[in-house]
C-alpha cells in the first residue's frame, strides 16, 4: 500500500522551540514518506524550506543518527537510531503483544495480509503487519501511515468512536484515487453503513487494484483502542465471498479485546 500525504498540522499550544522542532520533525515525516529517492534538494522542495535550512535540518539529523545521507548519489533514508526506537516502541505495545498470536491465526486462516493500526491525528499508524504467503503481496510496512478517510482501517476507527467525536474529527478528504471519498456527507454515510454491519470497506479508496475489510478492537469502556485490516488484490476480493472473511476478522477482534479487558 502507498503511504499517505504527510498530515496536516496539528493545532498546538505556542511553547519555546515548538517552530523549531517542528521543522525536523517534517523533514523527517518528508524522508519516511518519500516513495521514492529523496534527496536535501527535493526535501527543499516538498516542505517549502530554503536550501540553507534544508541543508541544515539534514546534518542535525545526521549527525543524531536520525537519518542517512547516501554520499554518492545524496539520498536521503531514515537512521538507524529513529528505526531502533521506533522498533522498540512498537516491542513494548501493550496491544501489539496482545494481538499477535490472534493476528497470526487470522492470517494463517485466509493467508492473506493482516495489519494492526492506531489512530495518529487524522491519520492511521501501522505497528504491525503479517504478510500473506501467497505471491502477490502488499507494499504496506510497519510504520507505513494511512488516512482516516481512505482506509479500511480509518473508517472502522471513524464508525467506533462515540458520535460527538466522530462529527468533530479532522479529515483531510484528500483523494488518494478515483474512489476516495472527498465529500464528508458522503464519507460519514458510508462509516454509518460501516456502524452498521460492524465492519468497514476499502474499496480501492487508498491505493488501485487493493481492496481490504476492516474492523475496530474495542476496549471494555466501549472505545476503540486500535483496529485490523485483511487487505487483498482486487481480484481476489472479487473472487471470495466476504462472510467467511468478515467472519475471520470479526472473531479476531473480539479475542483480542478480551485479552486487553
Amino acid at each position: 500500500m502507498e503511504t499517505a500525504p504527510p498530515p496536516a498540522p496539528h493545532d498546538r499550544t505556542e511553547v519555546p522551540g515548538a517552530a523549531a522542532f517542528g521543522k525536523f520533525m517534517r523533514a523527517v515525516q518528508a524522508i519516511a514518506d518519500a516513495p521514492g529517492e529523496l534527496t536535501v534538494a527535493s526535501l527543499a522542495r516538498q516542505t517549502g524550506f530554503p536550501r540553507p535550512t534544508a541543508h541544515r535540518i539534514v546534518a542535525a539529523l545526521v549527525a543524531e543518527g536520525l537519518a542517512i545521507e547516501e554520499p554518492r548519489t545524496g539520498r536521503l533514508a531514515l537512521g538507524p537510531r529513529l528505526i531502533s526506537l521506533a522498533f522498540r516502541s512498537w516491542d513494548r505495545s501493550d496491544l501489539r503483544r496482545a494481538a499477535q498470536e490472534h493476528l497470526v491465526a487470522l492470517r494463517d486462516a485466509l493467508d492473506e495480509t493482516i495489519h494492526l493500526a492506531i489512530p495518529s491525528g487524522s491519520e492511521m499508524v501501522y505497528i504491525d503487519k503479517l504478510e500473506s504467503h501467497r505471491n502477490v503481496r502488499m507494499a504496506s510496512r510497519i510504520g507505513t501511515r494511512v488516512a482516516l478517510h481512505s482506509s479500511s482501517v480509518g473508517k472502522a476507527w471513524l464508525a467506533a468512536l462515540p458520535a460527538e467525536e466522530r462529527a468533530a474529527a479532522r479529515l483531510t478528504l484528500a483523494a488518494r484515487t478515483a474512489r476516495t471519498f472527498t465529500d464528508r456527507a458522503a464519507l460519514m454515510a458510508d462509516v454509518d453503513a460501516t456502524r452498521a454491519r460492524g465492519y468497514s470497506l476499502d474499496l480501492q479508496e487508498n491505493e488501485l487494484d487493493i481492496c481490504c475489510y476492516g474492523a475496530a478492537i474495542v476496549g471494555r469502556d466501549g472505545r476503540p483502542v486500535g483496529c485490523i485490516s485483511v487487505s487483498l488484490p482486487r481480484y481476489r476480493f472479487e473472487e471470495q465471498p466476504p462472510q467467511p472473511i468478515v467472519a475471520a476478522l470479526l472473531d479476531c477482534v473480539r479475542k483480542i479485546a478480551n485479552e486487553i479487558a
